[in-house]
């Protein structure tokens, strides 16, 4: 009977370490994690600009990103697993469902901007989600001929929807604390973007993508990635200095030290590994945002 018992409580085990591994790469690899940056980077510009967090807004800028990166992530899929990728491995497997998913985040965000949202907001939103998905069509011509075009037509994307948002829905008017928001998650997403092209860089190469990855090599990539990673804060300092943004701001300068661990782990990398931690430390930084400016709050009052 006891051997019985073992063998029953292993076999439970095991069921849950496959579950967890499910759900692991189905958060990770199906855009659920990434797309949880867009929320968290408009509560911390909520929490540094002193602006109201509403729920129906964090739902809105959730959908956005996973809409873009899910209809880009699967058009991508057999172009993906020719590089060996591991998130085109396990998304093949899915694919036939991808067409009812994406219809029903669509469903959900028209719904919820038809209920939150104005003009102003929708206009913005229509012009992101259109200018993320035309990039597949129009945009990518570009990246093969302007250096660098597709690092920073991204950040600006990310820059736009965390910092302006707020401005948007709640019909404020623009000034510069908004301006050193978007400067400063401009900066820092586009360490992210970069660093997730390190891994493409014999793909995008051959595909003639200029990415700076590709442009700069892997060793020089990783030097601007680390200067960018201090010029990053710089924005955030002078708005604390000059009494522009909320003092808790300082808290996030933690992340120019978690920037440094994590893009140097690529120089001894592989192009499986960089994807893992792109995919899992890079992207964590902005999740860790709003817990970090939280914790400063607290601490301040």
């Amino acid at each position: 009977m006891g051997a019985i018992k073992i063998n029953i409580n292993k076999k439970i085990v095991n069921i849950n370490f496959d579950i967890i591994n499910v759900l692991k790469d189905e958060i990770t690899y199906g855009g659920y994690l990434v797309s949880l940056c867009s929320p968290c980077l408009l509560i911390s510009t909520c929490l540094i600009l002193n602006i109201n967090i509403d729920i129906p807004l964090l739902l809105i800028s959730y959908l956005i990103p996973l809409i873009v990166y899910s209809y880009d992530y699967y058009s991508d899929i057999d172009k993906d697993i020719k590089n060996d990728s591991l998130r085109a491995a396990y998304l093949k497997k899915k694919a036939k469902n991808y067409p009812f998913l994406l219809g029903f985040y669509i469903i959900f965000l028209v719904l919820l901007l038809i209920l939150f949202a104005n003009i102003s907001l929708i206009s913005f939103i229509m012009i992101m989600i259109f200018g993320g998905i035309l990039y597949n069509f129009l945009f990518k011509d570009l990246t093969k001929k302007i250096p660098a075009f597709k690092n920073v037509f991204t950040a600006m994307i990310w820059a736009s929807g965390g910092a302006f948002f707020p401005l948007f829905y709640y019909s404020a008017n623009i000034n510069l604390s908004f301006i050193i928001m978007f400067l400063l998650i401009f900066l820092r997403v586009m360490i992210n973007v970069i660093f997730f092209d390190l891994k493409d860089i014999d793909n995008d190469s051959t595909n003639g993508i200029k990415t700076l990855p590709v442009v700069l090599g892997k060793k020089s990539t990783i030097n601007i990635l680390n200067t960018i990673n201090v010029i990053a804060f710089v924005p955030l300092i002078l708005g604390i200095y000059f009494s522009i943004i909320n003092f808790s701001a300082i808290s996030l300068l933690i992340f120019c030290f978690y920037g440094y661990f994590y893009i140097n782990k690529a120089n001894s990398a592989s192009s499986n590994e960089l994807e893992s931690t792109a995919h899992t430390l890079a992207d964590t930084e902005f999740i860790m945002w709003p817990l970090v400016l939280i914790i400063m709050s607290f601490i301040l009052n």
